[in-house]
């Protein structure tokens, strides 16, 4: 029979690569940003405001254009919930890069958008934008906006 001292280095050898290949790669984080981007604008076209802000950090912070910085979850959302009532808004929206910052908490993506909206003379109008978002890692392992 085998002593502990012999038994914890066979446990450690079997459990080591498990907890090795635990972690996401650099590569399948950006994949993950990439596919939760693509999620967020699909809720986007299906005017889904609860499924839209389940992608915001808890401590998201939004700079959209000729507004104020809006600063808490609530002003967010309806901001958003502003645009969602109208029966024009749409997004057509890609990501350009994804970066993940050394510490694998933190990312950064930028894309393009495509946008569809009415004007304040009631009009249909279109516009493009570039964009910039940063991405915290939660303690679930999902990423979340939270500068945008």
């Amino acid at each position: 029979m085998k002593g502990p001292k012999q038994i914890y280095p066979l446990v450690a050898a079997l459990l080591l690569p498990a907890t090795l290949s635990a972690a996401p790669t650099p590569a399948e984080d950006r994949d993950a940003i990439r596919s939760a981007y693509n999620e967020w604008v699909k809720t986007i076209a299906a005017r889904d405001l609860d499924g839209w802000a389940s992608f915001l950090a808890p401590d998201a912070v939004f700079f959209p254009p000729d507004h104020a910085k809006l600063t808490t979850r609530d002003a967010i959302l309806d901001y958003y919930a502003e645009l969602f009532r109208d029966p024009r808004f749409a997004l057509q929206c890609k990501v350009v890069g994804v970066e993940i910052a050394s510490s694998g908490d933190m990312a950064w993506a930028n894309g393009e958008c495509e946008a569809t909206f009415t004007d304040a003379n009631g009009n249909e109008a279109h516009g493009s934008s570039k964009w910039a978002k940063v991405w915290k890692k939660q303690p679930s392992g999902e990423w979340k906006c939270s500068v945008n």
